[in-house]
């Protein structure tokens, strides 16, 4: 059998520090405690007969060893990842968990669909991350992701899920009046009294903010956001009008439509998997359902 000098959790807490230039985050990374990670490395410095960081004012800096170890420490730790998804293959059930990362406009569409989800798989327990961070497949962050793109490297799987056309919505109780016809948009869109909500500088990106720097003349949102279920909360209590995805607002009985979908506006999203996660029959049957809810 072989065998080793060196302790596997010394060298996963020793990655752990090596990414995060520090003991604190590290710490919060593996849920460990601070004094604990300092351990480790002390233990793996003691095997190795050097030191693998210096303490500098902004944070750790590696030494030329710890870049060495690094070297040959990363592949060890993608192998073992690896290990540990080919292990979920061995199952033949829908059961356990799946972690699923998306962001605000997905969650949207999502949180009505659930309990269909829920009821289709008693055995799955779902986690759901919202956030704009891209989750790391490989390193089992989440096992899928929807996001608007499709990946561009690494050994990832992605389909199309939805197509989202937007429209503008306000509050059921608003007064404001809208358009029936998308021609008339963009002169109705410009006028002066128009309480626009939209995104802040740091999401111009989004598709939705792009539209409105492009559409709306010389008018700026009255209040900017961050977070796309801000902006339905917003909307709900009669604070402005503002762009949702068109079947997120038509969903909510707190809200009106203003205007017919927007011609050229739209989010296609993406659902992605690890290639070697595709076929765990619990990952595979969540994927499932979520291409049917969003069908």
């Amino acid at each position: 059998m072989l065998k080793t000098g060196y302790d596997w959790d010394d060298i996963r807490v020793f990655l752990a520090v090596y990414e995060a230039r520090s003991f604190s985050a590290a710490a919060r990374n593996l849920g460990a405690s601070q004094p604990t990670i300092g351990r480790r490395i002390k233990s793996l410095e003691q095997r190795l007969n050097n030191r693998l960081f210096e303490r500098l004012a902004d944070g750790l800096s590696p030494t030329e060893a710890a870049v060495s170890l690094a070297s040959k420490a990363f592949p060890m730790a993608e192998a073992a990842e690896s290990l540990t998804r080919h292990s979920a293959l061995l199952s033949d059930e829908s059961v356990g968990s799946v972690r699923i990362s998306m962001n605000e406009q997905a969650a949207m569409l999502l949180a009505g669909q659930i309990g269909n989800i829920r009821k289709a798989l008693p055995g799955i327990e779902l986690e759901l991350v919202i956030t704009h961070i891209e989750a790391s497949l490989s390193r089992r962050e989440a096992d899928l992701l929807i996001r608007f793109c499709k990946p561009k490297r690494g050994n990832l799987y992605s389909q199309k899920l939805a197509s989202m056309p937007f429209a503008v919505f306000t509050s059921a109780d608003s007064l404001q009046s809208g358009i029936d016809r998308a021609e008339d948009l963009v002169a109705w869109s410009r006028q002066a009294h128009l309480p626009w909500i939209g995104w802040d500088d740091e999401h111009s990106y989004q598709p939705d903010a792009s539209w409105m720097k492009s559409n709306l003349g010389e008018r700026t949102p009255v209040i900017r956001i961050n977070h796309a279920m801000m902006m339905q909360t917003l909307l709900r209590q009669n604070l402005g009008i503002g762009l949702l995805p068109s079947v997120a607002g038509d969903q909510d009985p707190q809200l009106k439509r203003l205007t017919p979908d927007i011609p050229g506006l739209e989010a296609t999203l993406y659902l992605i998997v690890h290639g070697d996660l595709r076929f765990v029959p619990a990952i595979r049957s969540v994927m499932e359902q979520l291409r049917a809810v969003m069908a």
